[in-house]
């Protein structure tokens, strides 16, 4: 909280607001003292110029933007040092992820001092890639908030959101089998191809549904003996005819939905191995390994927790 801005004011109150403890031992030469107005060591004061000080430092965000970092906004010598910070996100601001390599909020290591984030926007982690090759899995979605320091606390009125996950990949289908006589071969259908998987709903891309498979190839005949094109000898008098079906190849599976915002991809058609999975819903905060952080929350939260 701010000093006062008139009236009488102690040592007592500037070393408060400056992080000390009441009726513990100050000067105005205290570097932390100091800081809160910006004053170099051995400069004259007076104390009339703490009026309206605080020691907390705010960065506002009015307007939508993507892959936003703590350390960038604040400058590399605030956001290490031991002061309070407060990242305010307006209403009817959205930040976002631009891939699935970025966050949406980023809050790297070596921070110093506490971190406020209050959040009245939206907050959106990208969207995860559905499957694209022979049974692979959709991406999970994107995090919204990543927080790799302690001290970091997060106030949502708003909403924080992770990606939804990308849709798995159908399974192929099955070619047809050949049929060998004499020294002929009848060629079964192709295989058909699984169907992509669609991709998750995100800051950077649409949900989609997963595209269809493509159906087996076309079916051939058995070996017949067929001589009366003419004269033939060997091999060439066989064939295979139209009116002899044979085995068909049959049509690859449907790929998986992405998921909407925070909502896993669903599975690719086909079972057990041969189909890709869907990718789990994104985090709407993800913390690195032994950080906590503290959240209180009034309003919308999608996605994987913590």
């Amino acid at each position: 909280m701010a000093l006062q801005s008139s009236g009488t004011i102690s040592l007592n109150q500037i070393h408060i607001e400056a992080g000390g403890s009441s009726g513990t031992q100050a000067s105005l030469n205290d570097s932390d003292i100091r800081a809160l107005i910006s004053k170099s060591s051995g400069a004259t004061m007076s104390f009339s110029e703490w009026y309206g000080a605080s020691a907390s430092l705010t960065e506002t965000v009015s307007s939508s933007t993507t892959n936003l970092n703590v350390s960038t906004k604040f400058g590399s010598s605030n956001f290490t040092s031991n002061t309070a910070k407060v990242l305010v996100i307006n209403s009817g601001v959205e930040v976002g992820a631009s891939s699935l390599s970025n966050y949406a909020i980023n809050v790297p290591s070596g921070m110093g001092g506490t971190l406020t984030i209050q959040n009245a926007g939206t907050l959106s982690g990208a969207g995860g890639d559905g499957g694209t090759s022979s049974g692979e899995d959709g991406d999970d979605g994107g995090t919204a908030i990543y927080i790799a320091s302690n001290n970091v606390t997060v106030t949502n009125t708003g909403t924080i959101r992770g990606g939804g996950g990308g849709g798995g990949r159908g399974a192929n289908g099955s070619a047809g089998t050949t049929q060998n006589n004499y020294m002929f071969t009848c060629q079964g259908g192709s295989a058909g191809t699984g169907g992509a998987g669609g991709n998750g709903q995100g800051y950077d891309q649409s949900q989609s549904n997963g595209s269809g498979g493509t159906g087996g190839g076309a079916k051939y005949a058995y070996l017949t003996y067929n001589p009366g094109a003419g004269n033939c000898a060997g091999p060439s008098c066989f064939q295979c005819n139209s009116w002899g079906v044979y085995t068909d190849g049959t049509g690859g599976s449907t790929g998986g939905n992405g998921g909407n915002y925070g909502a896993a991809g669903s599975n690719g058609g086909g079972s057990g191995s041969s189909q890709g999975n869907g990718g789990a819903a994104g985090r709407y905060i993800q913390l690195a390994s032994s950080i906590s952080y503290s959240l209180s929350n009034s309003g919308t939260l999608q996605g994987t927790a913590p």
